[in-house]
């Protein structure tokens, strides 16, 4: 089992993103190294941008859905995504991420497909 030895502050959600307020949160980023103890600052960008765009399109099957990601019933309706349009990045990363989500969900019986596009 994974011990944390601290929480996450509350920080305010009137404005902006989370991933924008984390690095202005003094009391997270400025921190003691635990091995010096001299002062350090906690990394905040730590997750590619396609990562957090690679399910999006699971939640639009569910947007309201305030219990869950989304309610595996919705998903299977609208889901797999007919059509996928983009540029070769966007295509090439966001296809290696959303099969990564696509396979964590089936694994976990969230969803009953292998592949979130049938077409690219």
């Amino acid at each position: 089992m994974i011990s944390c030895r601290w929480k996450l502050p509350r920080v305010s959600h009137s404005r902006g993103v989370a991933t924008r307020r984390w690095p202005r949160c003094r009391e997270f980023v400025n921190v003691k190294c635990p091995k010096c103890g001299g002062r350090a600052r906690r990394e905040t960008d730590t997750m590619d941008t396609f990562v957090d765009s690679s399910w999006y399109f699971y939640r639009f099957a569910d947007p309201r859905n305030d219990k869950q990601a989304f309610d595996p019933a919705k998903v299977k309706y609208w889901l797999p995504v007919d059509f996928y349009s983009g540029g070769v990045e966007h295509a090439i990363l966001h296809l290696i991420y959303s099969r990564f989500f696509a396979r964590v969900f089936r694994d976990l019986g969230m969803v009953d497909h292998n592949e979130p596009f049938t077409q690219l």
